[in-house]
């Protein structure tokens, strides 16, 4: 092979790296990792240990925005000062996109000032397709991992303009294998329930909601939702509770 053979084999083979090796960082980029105030990126397929997975809690408020802004805003009420340990993850699993590990500008605190904000460009832009309301929040309460009786904050989730009063929730959750399920919505003192819902028959590994228009007749307060039924294959019995607070004002 001539000397100007060899030269453009080398440079060709060169170039095939470079371009190669741009998409791997690019993706490396992408990696779970602590990104300022926040750890957010891309994880391996968690792996959860509960018939039922509580996935989302959130006041059920959707912008008419066409695409995904500079930046996502998570809000949510207290009724008292205490820990928040709040997770940011897709309902459906695409990409496997994951926020945890909030730190926020100041103490959370009572009331409906709690706010997060992130930048979209870091991760969720790159995401081909995702959208904010492909995403889930929860807002834990007090403990960081998941329970069979959870306490959250419901979060609103908007990029730009918050609602000013909270009229209903939406709740996700996936199912570990095919099951026979209902929901109940009960006044956490009560035995009463102001919702309830059979869901019959529901596949595992899917996300579905349960959505609770609370409207002008609920009180604020404490709130309990109950998910109960059976795995189809086993009958062996499904119980998850989330308990929660029910504040109708968003700017209180």
């Amino acid at each position: 092979m001539s000397p100007i053979r060899m030269l453009a084999a080398a440079a060709a083979l060169l170039l095939g790296c470079m371009s190669g090796a741009a998409p791997l960082m690019a993706q490396d980029d992408l990696q779970y990792q602590k990104r300022a105030n926040r750890f957010e990126g891309i994880k391996p397929k968690p792996v959860s240990g509960f018939d039922v997975e509580l996935l989302s809690a959130q006041v059920d408020y959707r912008e008419d925005l066409p695409k995904l802004g500079d930046r996502l805003r998570a809000r949510f009420y207290l009724d008292q000062p205490r820990p928040v340990n709040l997770v940011v993850r897709e309902l459906d699993y695409k990409h496997y996109y994951w926020l945890d590990k909030v730190e926020p500008r100041e103490p959370w605190r009572s009331g409906f000032g709690n706010l997060f904000e992130w930048p979209t460009g870091d991760v969720l832009k790159q995401l081909r397709g995702l959208q904010p309301y492909d995403l889930g929040v929860v807002a834990r309460l007090d403990k960081p991992n998941p329970s069979a009786d959870e306490r959250v904050a419901p979060v609103v989730l908007y990029q730009s303009k918050a609602p000013q009063t909270a009229q209903g929730y939406v709740f996700y959750f996936r199912l570990r294998e095919e099951s026979v399920v209902k929901a109940a919505i009960y006044p956490e003192s009560g035995t009463q329930a102001v919702f309830t819902q059979d869901f019959g028959r529901q596949a595992g590994g899917r996300p579905f909601a349960v959505k609770w228009t609370a409207g002008q007749s609920a009180s604020a307060g404490r709130y309990r939702l109950v998910l109960r039924g059976h795995v189809s294959s086993t009958n062996d019995p499904i119980v998850q509770v989330v308990r929660f607070y029910h504040q109708p004002k968003v700017g209180s």
